[in-house]
């Protein structure tokens, strides 16, 4: 049985070559984070009669890990969404609760303080008009807040439309992507960097919307199929405001998608936007409910001029935003509870401050002040801020330690690639010096054969 150097010799150069290639191709992307290591698989190759004819060159492959691959993808998913929601998030919270200056809280308590005062004196014209400034400052401190939040959850609505429209170029891309894996695939050729390119788009798409995959370039958001083989669907923004979604054009019409249905930083937004529309709505009842309990008492009592059933505050449309009665003035402003002219009588003031330790006033805190109500909107506000902000710091501590497994399976080892890097050239090498005694013993041989 016998050994044909030649054919051996020949299929070690063409498998060190191959080995060199992979490698260099390793070390060269080695600072790629969206490289994955890859190898050359071998196998050999036996002749007739068990004579050994060398080492075939079976094909690259690619180091993967898909598990560790998902878990990652949705660790990022969780760190973008938390992190869109807490940035939008918190800058309503600094309106709702800013370092300096008056809020909406304290505009309240000086107004019921002004009503003290006026109670005190209800004839005095400073006073007077002190009282009717400081319901005028509390009106217009919730429309600067309401124009706040309303401006706050409008900038970040605005930043949908290019977030989908980068979606629906990574689905295409994958999608085409696909057809050139599966192209090169079936005529025997190396995809290593088609699939590193879709892997980087699908961790793009877990980051925009919290897209998962199966490994086979289809791609699924909420359940919705948005990639499958060489076929992307369409993302587009639908609705307006606290009403906007996300919708996927279907074959057969558009499916919306709901922010608590998404993840990454459209969900994200999406949510954060949702969450100070309904602050907004919580601070609008707790507005009306205070102007509508101040209006009434208001409405009992008598100015100097002897008029009655004055209002203090106008309820806009649909019972949105308050504002000061433009009517009211030092004369009309109600100080007391009987006819006019009665001298020192600020009964009606009195009643009008009683109204700060009255509770059940906002219907959706019956047990609570206004300062009570106001207080619990705000702390369930920042319950949410904080609670976005913990698990923005969980999934970044996760993406982490989840980057680094990663990369201990499909990254590149500069010092590992360096060793085979050498050893692949001592087996080119020492192929070349089997390739170069095969030929020189066929030389010799047919040199002694011819004298």
């Amino acid at each position: 049985m016998g050994i044909n150097l030649m054919a051996v010799g020949l299929s070690g150069i063409n498998a060190a070559e191959a080995e060199l290639q992979a490698t260099e191709a390793n070390i060269t992307n080695a600072n790629n984070p969206n490289y994955s290591a890859e190898s050359v698989q071998l196998a050999a190759e036996g002749g007739p009669n068990g004579a050994a004819i060398g080492v075939n060159v079976i094909g690259t492959e690619r180091a993967q890990a898909p598990f560790v691959t998902g878990a990652l993808n949705q660790a990022q998913s969780s760190q973008s969404y938390n992190s869109a929601y807490a940035q939008v998030t918190q800058l309503a919270q600094t309106y709702l609760a800013p370092s300096s200056g008056n809020d909406l809280l304290q505009s309240l308590q000086n107004m019921f303080n002004s009503f003290n005062n006026l109670s005190a004196s209800p004839q005095d014209p400073s006073t007077r008009q002190a009282a009717i400034t400081a319901a005028g400052n509390f009106a217009t401190m919730s429309q600067q807040l309401s124009q706040q939040l309303k401006q706050a959850s409008a900038n970040e609505l605005s930043t949908l439309p290019a977030l989908v429209q980068q979606v629906n170029s990574d689905s295409q891309q994958i999608a085409q992507l696909n057809v050139q894996i599966q192209q090169t695939d079936a005529g025997g050729g190396n995809a290593g960097a088609l699939l590193d390119q879709r892997d980087a788009l699908v961790s793009d798409l877990a980051n925009q919307i919290g897209a998962t995959s199966d490994g086979n370039g289809n791609v699924a958001v909420a359940g919705v199929p948005l990639v499958s083989g060489n076929l992307a669907l369409t993302l587009s923004i639908t609705g307006s405001g606290g009403s906007t979604d996300v919708q996927v054009a279907m074959p057969n019409g558009n499916l919306a998608l709901s922010a608590d249905q998404l993840g990454g930083t459209i969900g994200g937004s999406l949510s954060g936007a949702n969450a100070i529309s309904q602050l907004s709505t919580a601070l609008n009842g707790f507005e009306v409910s205070a102007a509508n309990a101040i209006n009434a008492q208001h409405q009992s009592g008598f100015g100097l001029d002897g008029t009655t059933n004055n209002q203090l505050f106008l309820i806009g449309p649909g019972g949105n935003g308050i504002s000061l009665n433009p009517a009211i003035t030092e004369d009309n402003l109600a100080a007391s509870q009987t006819a006019a002219g009665v001298p020192g009588d600020g009964s009606n003031a009195a009643a009008m401050a009683a109204l700060a330790n009255a509770t059940g006033l906002d219907p959706s805190f019956p047990t609570s002040t206004l300062s009570q109500a106001y207080a619990q909107i705000a702390s369930n506000f920042g319950s949410e801020v904080q609670g976005a902000v913990s698990a923005q710091t969980t999934a970044a501590s996760s993406v982490q330690s989840l980057s680094q497994l990663k990369s201990s399976v499909t990254g590149v080892s500069l010092n590992d690639q360096l060793t085979q890097l050498i050893q692949y050239q001592n087996a080119l090498q020492a192929a070349g010096r089997a390739v170069q005694v095969a030929n020189d013993t066929t030389t010799f041989l047919i040199t002694q054969l011819s004298s």
